[in-house]
């Protein structure tokens, strides 16, 4: 997961290894971060893993436990609900900007990203949906061309992986969002930025409300969810 084998690495190179990690999900929420082990992984001292881990506590993934030392930070639902709407609005920027810029070639591989989602949700295939999905957020990013919102919305991301990993991996989650995701797909490809803006605004609401419903559900005791 983390190795880097025979080579030492510097503070950056540590960094984005364990943050790949937490998006992976070979990190979990509340998993404690031992930098003695980590320095063995990385051939690299216990100070340039520290750095390490403080750029990512800057970025609100990893966290500092008096007297326990680093763990991977737990975001509640109040804060991932906001993380989300913040979200939202940035990366608003980047759908309206994608359907100004979209070029026809462009335009034939979202189509082809939202018929693969529509196979992907129609046979259960919640992995490989989430992928997608997956792939057809950067491709709008990297069309809006707006470096600035890009790294605050990877960063936003990061920080509700939890919350996200959960939402992505549901049984009914693909075919409940797959038309919300068709209506961004088909506002871009149409050149229609505020549509995009819409549609974006929709998906995000039924996210943010599932997001609820999985906080609720927690709250419940297996012997009440079965009545």
């Amino acid at each position: 997961m983390l190795t880097r084998a025979n080579q030492s690495v510097n503070r950056a190179e540590i960094a984005e290894a364990i943050r790949h990690a937490i998006q992976r999900g070979d990190l979990v929420p509340g998993q404690r971060l031992v930098e003695a082990d980590l320095g063995e992984t990385f051939h690299a001292s216990r100070t340039m893993i520290r750095y390490a881990l403080v750029d990512l506590v800057h970025e609100g993934l990893i966290e500092h436990i008096p007297n326990r030392g680093a763990r991977v930070r737990i975001v509640g639902l109040k804060e991932a609900l906001q993380t989300a709407e913040v979200r939202t609005v940035v990366e608003s920027i980047c759908v309206e900007k994608a359907a100004e810029r979209i070029t026809d070639g462009e335009i034939e591989i979202f189509r082809q990203i939202g018929n693969e989602m529509k196979v992907r949700a129609e046979s259960g295939d919640t992995a490989e949906f989430a992928e997608l999905t997956n792939q057809l957020f950067h491709e709008y990013v990297r069309i809006a061309d707006q470096p600035v919102a890009e790294e605050i919305l990877i960063r936003l991301r990061d920080r509700n992986i939890r919350h996200r990993f959960r939402l992505s991996y549901r049984a009914d989650r693909a075919r409940v969002s797959l038309p919300l995701w068709l209506d961004i797909i088909d506002a871009i490809c149409n050149r229609d930025p505020e549509a995009a803006r819409l549609a974006l605004g929709r998906r995000s609401k039924s996210a943010q409300e599932a997001m609820r419903a999985l906080a609720k559900e927690d709250t419940v005791s297996p012997w009440q969810r079965s009545f």
